[in-house]
């Protein structure tokens, strides 16, 4: 009998276990067999895809952009906006850690933010903030999973495991598997797991660990080089591995076209979310087309030292947030991007032992750019001496009523759109007045007895009802949901007043049920769309 040394024993079983190694296998061991994405630490890259209409209506439909901005771990909204009217109260709720009147920024007679926020001063005065106040829902879970997950499904049934975002994009873009785009819809950098962009039937992300690996593959095209890794077993694994990242990344060519057309801005700083911005930043400014992201700073779960923590986190993204929209005006498209900050729920009225807080429920959203059209607020704050028995603030306005006037205002999304989005009861609409009747670009007005807008005229067909305000040329396409022409080209010229435009004749087209979009474009440059349906 032939005796094998130890090592020799350990290397023969080694080679012996890897002899039927197969590529799926390797997947399976890594825990990435059947998954939707590649993960590489907590943090991910999310990119959503949009199937249909891509070329159809790209200028108009990536002509507005969201970003999204979460604060993970609960911001503290009573030491973001602070009541002046009954600062007494909040004083005496929290004699450590409340930021004294001496520090504070007037935003008017009854709310101001701390002196360290004073990077939104000038937005505030230029007429591009808005707060929302005591924003939240009904029985607050203090969870910081279930409330992220609440907030991102916008229902507390742990049977739904799909979110708003998600259901937004499968309801419009029902053929995303077969027919991938040439660019992102949205992107999304850290906030790993988070379902805000999960579908019924596909996850519409992978993932990334950090800010600096989306910088690579800006830089790249590529998120890792997978030469010179070797021949032995190792080496194959790593270039497998490699390859199938870099293969993940679809859109590593279209990234790091976008990044390589547009130039760096100074003003950021040498900081993690700073990348993060300045990256959303590079995209939008090289022409990627991608129409939300999805930013993460985390560190607000501040039981303890919330002072210096709080501090600290709201200068980084008061600085970032003043350095964006800069570089966005510099480059003459700042109107054209809104940014929105959320976090899975506000913190207690009462301060701690620990000159922290603790999970607590409402909370403000704040709004950031020119298109907002004026500085304010939306709701009424909370009461400070009406608190329910854990003593939490009761929330004013439920937070699917802001998802929903962002989708209905910002992303002029339809009814139909809104439903697939929004579970839960019906949400009331916030009315913002940012506005999707192209006004704000074309020459177009909304004239109440004959609104822009298309109507379908029973077996007449489809008529385009609009009135516009100056003599300009004017060219309209009709498309179906996957992208195609149908119905009647209109391209002439047209005089000030109202017009009646038959988009579809039924007698000629035999136009199935379903929805359709139509597609404006005013002097070859300026375009606006939105769906019409046929019943």
């Amino acid at each position: 009998m032939k005796h094998h040394k130890p090592n020799e024993l350990h290397l023969n079983s080694h080679d012996h276990d890897h002899a039927h190694w197969d590529r799926r296998g390797f997947l399976r061991t890594l825990g990435m067999a059947g998954a939707g994405a590649i993960s590489f630490g907590s943090s991910t890259l999310s990119v959503v895809e949009s199937p249909l209409l891509n070329q159809a209506l790209s200028d108009a439909y990536s002509d507005r952009i969201l970003l999204l901005i979460r604060l993970k771990g609960g911001n503290d909204g009573l030491n973001t906006i602070v009541p002046l009217y009954d600062f007494d109260l909040y004083a005496n709720k929290r004699p450590k850690i409340h930021i004294p009147e001496n520090k504070l920024y007037k935003l008017n007679d009854h709310f101001a933010i701390p002196n360290f926020m004073n990077p939104l001063a000038p937005m505030w005065g230029e007429g591009a903030m808005k707060v929302i106040h005591g924003v939240g829902y009904e029985n607050q879970n203090l969870s910081h999973f279930k409330s992220s997950e609440i907030w991102a499904t916008t229902t507390p049934d742990s049977e739904i495991s799909t979110g708003w975002m998600g259901r937004f994009y499968e309801g419009k873009y029902m053929d995303y598997v077969n027919n991938p785009p040439e660019k992102p819809l949205a992107i999304q950098i850290g906030s790993g797991g988070n379902m805000i962009f999960d579908g019924d039937q596909t996850t519409y992300s992978f993932s990334v660990s950090s800010p600096q690996r989306l910088e690579r593959v800006a830089q790249n095209g590529s998120l890792f080089d997978n030469q010179n890794n070797g021949n032995h077993l190792h080496g194959q694994q790593v270039s497998f591995l490699r390859e199938v990242s870099n293969t993940t990344f679809r859109y590593a060519s279209v990234i790091n076209e976008a990044y390589e057309s547009s130039k760096a801005f100074d003003a950021y700083t040498n900081d993690n979310f700073d990348l993060q911005m300045s990256l959303v930043s590079r995209f939008i400014k090289g022409g990627l087309g991608t129409k939300v992201y999805m930013v993460s700073l985390g560190g607000f779960d501040t039981h303890a030292n919330q002072p210096e923590r709080h501090e600290s986190l709201m200068r980084r993204l008061t600085k970032a947030i003043d350095a964006f929209y800069k570089d966005l005006t510099n480059y003459g498209i700042a109107d054209k991007v809104l940014s929105m900050t959320f976090s899975e729920f506000g913190r207690r009225v009462a301060e701690n032992g620990s000159s922290g807080t603790d999970h607590g429920s409402a909370a403000p959203i704040m709004l950031f750019g020119p298109a907002l059209r004026g500085s304010g607020f939306v709701g009424k704050h909370p009461s400070l001496a009406a608190l329910d028995q854990q003593g939490n603030m009761a929330s004013g306005i439920d937070f699917r009523a802001v998802y929903a006037t962002v989708l209905t205002d910002w992303l002029c999304a339809d009814p139909v759109d809104i439903g697939n989005a929004i579970s839960g009861p019906k949400p009331e609409f916030l009315g913002l007045g940012l506005g999707c009747d192209g006004s704000e670009k074309l020459p177009l007005t909304d004239d109440p007895l004959m609104p822009l807008h298309a109507a379908v005229n029973g077996d007449q067909g489809v008529s385009l009802y609009l009135t516009i305000n100056e003599y300009a040329q004017v060219e309209i396409s009709v498309f179906d949901v996957l992208g195609r022409k149908v119905g009647n080209t209109i391209d002439t010229r047209l005089s000030s007043g109202n017009h009646n435009l038959s988009l579809i004749d039924t007698a000629v087209h035999q136009l199935p049920p379903g929805q359709y979009f139509y597609k404006i474009m005013i002097n070859k440059d300026n375009t606006y769309s939105k769906s019409f349906f046929v019943r």
